[in-house]
């Protein structure tokens, strides 16, 4: 995401042990995440910084800064490993490089909506009014995201406990936090509640 772009996140959290049960997020943000894949490992590398990256990767990056030109081949730029261009066009402009790091821009991806019949199959279209393959009823609901009540609802459904307390909270997603989640990716399964509810342990 650019320095200037945030993203909103809607999370529905576990006030007792700080932990997030669930979140509603937007394109945005599931095109952030995704993104993540598409990042060249020395284009992490740099973003999380090298000298605090465990492992031989934070060394070789090092390594690769403060070798001497002669060890290169030539018309060889290091910064070719250094500061590698994402191939995915579309990762450029949703998330943590910024527009500097170079490259044509793609055109963004195209939005779309899913669509489903009113006979509860579990079949989903992208065509409105296409028949369902195994109603044939028409293909006209539209598919909407889950929200935060129906997640309350799911979780009082599988009884989580009655040692729970339920909280929603808003957050905005920044180049910070952005640059946490991309960090805590790499050695957790809580990222969300390690980088976005830190700050109110």
């Amino acid at each position: 995401m650019g320095s200037r772009s945030k993203i909103s996140l809607k999370l529905l959290v576990d006030s007792k042990s700080k932990k997030v049960l669930f979140a509603e997020a937007g394109k945005e943000f599931v095109d952030f995440v995704f993104s993540l894949l598409t990042l060249p490992v020395g284009a992490v590398v740099k973003l999380i910084s090298a000298g605090t990256m465990q492992g031989s990767i934070g060394r070789l990056y090092q390594s690769v800064e403060h070798i001497n030109a002669s060890y290169l081949l030539p018309n060889k730029d290091r910064a070719d490993l250094l500061q590698p261009k994402v191939l995915h066009p579309d990762a450029r402009e949703l998330l943590l490089l910024q527009p500097e790091s170079g490259g044509a821009r793609g055109s963004p991806l195209a939005r779309f909506k899913l669509y489903t019949c009113a006979g509860h199959c579990t079949t989903a279209a992208m065509e409105a009014k296409a028949a369902c393959p195994q109603c044939k009823q028409a293909m006209a609901t539209e598919v909407t995201p889950m929200s935060a009540i129906s997640s309350i609802t799911l979780i009082n459904k599988f009884s989580v406990g009655k040692d729970v307390e339920l909280a929603e909270k808003y957050v905005s997603i920044a180049m910070d936090e952005g640059l946490g989640i991309l960090k805590a990716a790499l050695r957790s399964d809580t990222v969300l509640s390690d980088v976005l509810l830190a700050k109110k342990k």
